[in-house]
């Protein structure tokens, strides 16, 4: 959630492809939870269309169960199991269905496809592409070199990219797709299709339950090397068809429930730069166009807005902007509320008016507490024992922590957090829960 976010992995092998040949693996199933679909929206997350709150939420690698401590991101699929004592939708934990990981080769900004470990990868306008610096790119950045892949394997042994990372250094092949060729008595199966497809040896010695053709896998091995033959190290079923996948993106979603708002953005505004037609920002990391002159001149850098729209190409085109910031320290100059569009403008806005909510950290779950607050992810420094500096999304400001509850007792002075609160007046934000990402 900070920028686009990254999830990378560190790697170590010697590239040989028989080395779990001979050798007894386990296969597992993937965690499997009753809530699972794309990261649609940042500023907690939204899945499926709903908001869940994030501080205090472990977040796994949805196949081996270890912590993740890096940001979520747009385009990743998860699943979640929820808190069930709350007011609000709350996660408990997050696991993050890894994706595949490889040497991304044969590049080809006509079709917009390319492979990752010699496994076929397509793209579209909604693929999120995001740079080794962090900042949000197009399919023209990809170059050969380490890469993640996110996204939907399909039934013809093709993978949809719906978010893919450029790395700074290679990882372990990690691969992502449907079983096809299996053939027990070998202990082999085939990923991906026709010429772009890869061969997998798990091990004569090892049980093959579970292990049918049309069988969602993932499979980790021991090699930084693409190659056509891979041994598995390691298989986890994350599912028993690549349907599941088709659900994911019918129910990909944004809270309003609108075609062109599936995606939501909620942070602070940066980088603002206005012109005759609106403007253009920045939201979590992510670029903005509002189309609004009108409301773009009201506008400053360091608002708290949730944009709602469509991302293409790395942009979100906002066809609704919500005012989040409380309190009485901006008014918008003299924008009225326009929720019907009724200046035809393309774009529906409308102020969140609520009251300061209360100081009483002790009942921060409780709906007068949470009325009007947000939560934003961002830097900790200079600490004194009642504020520090913050920065959220190249935004600087002050943050109160005096009355905050720490989750898991773990208060930190520097660092990336996540709070939840809200806007006491300019360039201040009063937090009600904090929780250091940087944790195992």
């Amino acid at each position: 959630m900070l920028a686009a976010g990254v999830l990378s992995g560190c790697g170590g092998g010697t590239g040989d492809t028989s080395a779990a040949v001979d050798s007894s693996i386990s296969i597992a199933s993937s965690n499997t939870l009753p809530i699972a679909g794309m990261v649609s929206g940042l500023g907690s997350i939204v899945v499926n269309g709903v908001r869940y709150e994030t501080i205090g939420a472990n977040v796994y690698d949805a196949d081996d169960n270890h912590v993740l401590n890096s940001p979520l991101g747009i385009g990743m699929t998860v699943s979640l199991e929820t808190a069930s004592n709350t007011t609000f939708n709350t996660a408990n934990s997050i696991h993050v269905q890894s994706g595949i990981q490889g040497t991304a080769a044969n590049l080809n900004a006509s079709t917009n496809t390319l492979t990752v470990a010699r496994l076929p990868v397509s793209t579209d306008a909604s693929t999120l592409i995001v740079k080794s610096n962090g900042t949000v790119g197009v399919f023209a950045d990809l170059v050969s070199g380490p890469v993640e892949v996110y996204g939907l394997p399909q039934t013809d042994g093709s993978f949809k990219a719906t978010r893919i990372e450029i790395e700074t250094s290679p990882a372990n092949v990690q691969l992502v797709g449907v079983i096809s060729q299996l053939n027990t008595s070998n202990g082999t199966f085939t990923l991906g299709t026709g010429n772009n497809s890869v061969s997998i040896s798990y091990g004569t010695s090892t049980p093959s339950t579970g292990l049918t053709n049309g069988v969602v896998v993932s499979v980790r091995t021991n090699t930084l090397v693409n190659s056509s033959q891979y041994a598995a190290t390691q298989i986890y079923l994350r599912a028993s068809t690549a349907s599941v996948f088709t659900e994911y993106q019918t129910n990909y979603t944004g809270t309003s429930g609108v075609r062109n708002e599936a995606n939501e953005l909620y942070g602070m505004v940066s980088g603002l730069t206005n012109s005759s037609t609106g403007c253009s920002l920045q939201v979590q990391g992510i670029p903005v166009s509002v189309t609004s002159a009108t409301l773009c001149s009201s506008l400053q850098n360091g608002d708290y807005v949730e944009a709602k729209g469509l991302l293409s190409n790395g942009s979100l085109a906002a066809y609704r902007i919500e005012f989040k910031t409380t309190g009485g320290e901006r008014n918008l100059g003299n924008y009225a509320d326009d929720e019907n569009d009724n200046d035809h403008d393309d774009l529906k806005y409308r102020r969140i008016a609520s009251t300061t909510p209360s100081n009483n950290s002790s009942s921060s779950d409780n709906s007068s507490t949470n009325m009007g607050t947000y939560e934003v992810y961002g830097t900790l420094s200079n600490c004194t024992t009642s504020t520090c500096s913050f920065t959220s999304n190249g935004v600087a400001m002050s943050i109160d922590i005096s009355t905050a509850i720490w989750e898991h007792g773990m208060q930190v002075t520097s660092g990336v957090v996540e709070a939840k609160g809200y806007m006491l007046s300019n360039n201040v934000f009063k937090a009600i829960k904090m929780e250091s990402k940087n944790r195992s």
